[in-house]
């Protein structure tokens, strides 16, 4: 099992702390009300969605059992993992100057959406192997040394979370303010 630390918990701090004030931007900026059910909404079927990867996956790491402690961190790590796609739509909200960019969902916005959640997992993964902080069974598929399932997770959950929460929470389709269409971004 994992020591927690101090150290463990300053990048998720930081991370939550820029999600709740880009919220704060972006609510300021919105005509919709539905706005706040969007992003609550959001955050709770990425924390359901994130769980259940992680129970999912889990026996493809080492020392890992099902029991409650274990269980408990993969609740934690879950937490981490739905500040960090908060983290991840935030970021493309400033980028598209939009709080509801998923609204105007275009090929090219799902590529660069997959690839940075990928790019995201694969320095998360070598930041942690790094630390020794967990380690792959031989059951684990590998792409350059990197768990095919934590790349696939931060590659594909995202999308799904932010379309099943704009879907869910009956968001109009509306710009917030200073919503310009510009075409591909």
């Amino acid at each position: 099992m994992i020591d927690l630390s101090l150290g463990m918990f300053v990048t998720p701090v930081i991370a939550l702390t820029a999600v709740v004030s880009l919220y704060v931007f972006f609510l300021k900026k919105t005509v919709d009300k539905s706005f706040g059910r969007f992003v609550s909404g959001g955050a709770m079927l990425a924390f359901l969605l994130n769980f259940t990867w992680e129970l999912g996956h889990y026996s493809l790491y080492k020392d890992f059992v099902y029991d409650r402690e274990h269980v408990a961190f993969l609740g934690l790590a879950s937490l981490a993992d739905t500040i960090m796609a908060g983290l991840l739509y935030f970021g493309f909200a400033l980028i598209y100057q939009d709080g509801v960019w998923i609204q105007h969902l275009t090929v090219s916005r799902t590529i660069w959406l997959i690839l940075v959640g990928g790019l995201g997992a694969a320095v998360s993964e070598i930041a942690h192997l790094s630390a020794h902080n967990w380690a792959y069974t031989d059951r684990m598929p590998l792409i350059f040394g990197i768990g095919l399932t934590p790349l696939l997770q931060f590659s594909m959950l995202p999308l799904l979370i932010y379309w099943l929460s704009l879907q869910l929470s009956g968001y109009k389709t509306v710009h917030t303010a200073g919503y310009r269409p510009t075409g591909e971004a």
